[in-house]
């Protein structure tokens, strides 16, 4: 009998401490709600993307918990990148991660910079394209170049929502290739891409700098002709018969990349809980639906070759606001 007890308690001490070390090693996941913060007012781009992946987390039960969306916009995402640091790196946390990440610092919108942040993924390529009215006389960016050559003030080039935003940036690096001095021209600032459509259609400005998503609807209504496009390759839809600046003759290529991004301090279980769910969402049907939809390039990286993409970025950024600095034209 002594045996059959000394047997069982055997058993149940070996039970529990398998149990113990399984839970010991058992992954990360959050055991609250997610905070997944925007700097970026509702409607928006960076804002719709949020909730995309917010969704597709969701309804394809990838996270163990909610996400709860937070807008905090506000000093070119500084406002939000703030916030989402002084939240802790408990791994409840996170943020969507733009150009303004390299750009901030360089040009004094905000002192918090990539450095200062966990890149956990960068998700697609943003590209911008460059507009101009339909009855204008500028037909492609050849003509904006010798226009330009003579007079690097001859144009008004428009952009938003800030200084240091990619469409800005974009447009530095065509004029820049055009072979002109960028830190002439006269770039003027508005809150959105959509205001300087407006004021584009108004004749206040002659040309828009503006993610593609901004485009197609001003296009089809033959309002206005876009000139060109800062992608290494034509986009197909709405922009297939539009040629890129590269096959114009400029080396112009730019993109207005989107990341995800944690608090500074991140530890690696977090990161590989969060690495393991964005890699998630971009091998689904809808997401890569939604790429499609807003002429978006996937190019998923995480680790080491995220902060390597992003560095490099800041290398361009930085080679490029030497040269223009943080004069608006206006």
């Amino acid at each position: 009998m002594r045996s059959i007890y000394t047997a069982i308690a055997f058993g149940v001490a070996f039970l529990v401490v398998s149990f113990g070390s399984n839970a010991a090693t058992a992954p990360w996941q959050p055991t609250r709600p997610v905070a997944f913060i925007i700097g970026a007012a509702p409607g928006g781009s960076i804002d719709l993307s949020a909730r995309m992946i917010q969704q597709l987390w969701d309804q394809n039960r990838i996270t163990s918990t909610p996400t709860i969306i937070i807008n905090k916009p506000g000093a070119a995402h500084g406002l939000a990148w703030s916030y989402l640091n002084d939240r802790g790196a408990d791994g409840h946390s996170i943020s969507i991660g733009t150009t303004n990440l390299v750009t901030n610092e360089i040009i004094g919108s905000h002192k918090l910079g990539y450095r200062d942040v966990t890149p956990l993924a960068v998700l697609f390529d943003d590209y911008i394209a460059l507009a101009v009215r339909a009855d204008s006389p500028l037909k492609n960016w050849k003509d904006v170049a010798e226009r330009l050559r003579r007079d690097a003030g001859a144009l008004t080039i428009a952009f938003g929502p800030s200084l240091g935003a990619g469409p800005h940036t974009a447009a530095a690096v065509a004029i820049k290739a055009a072979g002109v001095n960028a830190a002439g021209a006269r770039f003027v600032v508005y809150k959105s891409a959509g205001e300087a459509l407006v004021a584009l259609l108004g004749g206040q400005i002659d040309i828009v700098a503006g993610s593609l998503p901004n485009m197609p609807a001003y296009m089809q209504s033959g309002r206005i002709r876009v000139l060109g496009i800062t992608a290494p390759r034509r986009v197909e839809g709405a922009f297939a018969q539009v040629p890129t600046l590269k096959e114009q003759g400029f080396d112009a290529v730019f993109t207005n990349w989107r990341s995800v991004i944690g608090p500074k301090d991140m530890r690696p279980e977090h990161i590989a809980y969060w690495e393991r769910a964005l890699a998630q969402v971009s091998q689904t049907a809808d997401w890569k639906r939604d790429l499609e939809r807003n002429y978006w390039t996937s190019n998923f990286l995480t680790g080491a070759d995220a902060f390597r993409f992003i560095d490099n970025s800041s290398k361009q950024f930085r080679a490029l606001w030497a040269e223009i600095g943080t004069r608006a034209g206006q």
